[in-house]
């Protein structure tokens, strides 16, 4: 962090940027992470007793629905279609908790807004497509929408990004800043596969590219491997 590095070319294997969780898009929210919305459970019995809202349809939400149900005072799970996308043997389990009144099924809603004060929840604000909206007494925010890539200070550069990929020249893995190239899955061109091998040879062309500025005096002497051989022990 802070640091400056000073060179003549720059390579960037960032993958696919850095994975968190998908925040929903609730006014006000930051003030409750931490306190009253979590995106992971570390510790079950933290929520012993508490009125647990779960956002979501996939194993995450069924499975920590029905894990809480044996300790929060309540689980409500709120999904915008009656389909789930988590295990069948789960979901039904889930069914089978509603129906003993243990898990409330919030369908077909989705998360609309917070209430409460510094950070602490009160109260969870849910919505239909037609505008129908219900209100959800509420301790904890627990959102389970997946994971987003984050490019991170990258996406700052000034490079062609292509939905959250950086477009280079495939031929020298360069992007459209001189002397900046990525390889990887942060790269994108025509007909790109994403494999490993594709990797490898992103990061030689850029290698090879690279070399001439590095060493503007010297001729670059590269062998095959299968002409070079190996090495005797």
């Amino acid at each position: 962090r802070g640091w400056s590095i000073a060179g003549t070319g720059a390579m960037g294997a960032a993958g696919v940027g850095a994975c968190g969780p998908t925040p929903p898009p609730l006014e006000g929210l930051a003030a409750y992470e931490g306190r009253s919305v979590f995106y992971a459970v570390r510790r079950r019995e933290d929520f012993r007793a508490k009125r647990v809202v779960i956002g979501g349809g996939g194993d995450s939400a069924v499975d920590w629905a029905l894990s809480l149900s044996e300790v929060a005072a309540s689980v409500a799970v709120v999904h915008r279609r009656p389909k789930f996308r988590a295990a069948p043997e789960s979901v039904a389990r889930m069914k089978a908790l509603e129906a003993d009144g243990k898990v409330e099924c919030v369908i077909p809603y989705h998360l609309d807004g917070l209430e409460g004060e510094d950070g602490r929840l009160e109260a969870v604000r849910v919505k239909t497509l037609k505008g129908e909206t219900r209100r959800l007494e509420a301790d904890v925010l627990l959102p389970f929408y997946g994971l987003a890539m984050n490019l991170g200070p990258i996406a700052e550069w000034g490079l062609g990004l292509d939905r959250n990929h950086i477009a280079i020249d495939p031929s020298t893995s360069m992007t459209d800043r001189d002397g900046i190239y990525a390889i990887g899955d942060i790269a994108t061109y025509k007909g790109k596969l994403k494999l490993i091998l594709t990797g490898f040879a992103e990061a030689a062309a850029a290698a090879h590219d690279i070399h001439p500025r590095v060493f503007p005096d010297e001729v670059l002497h590269w062998e095959y491997s299968t002409t070079k051989g190996i090495p005797e022990p």
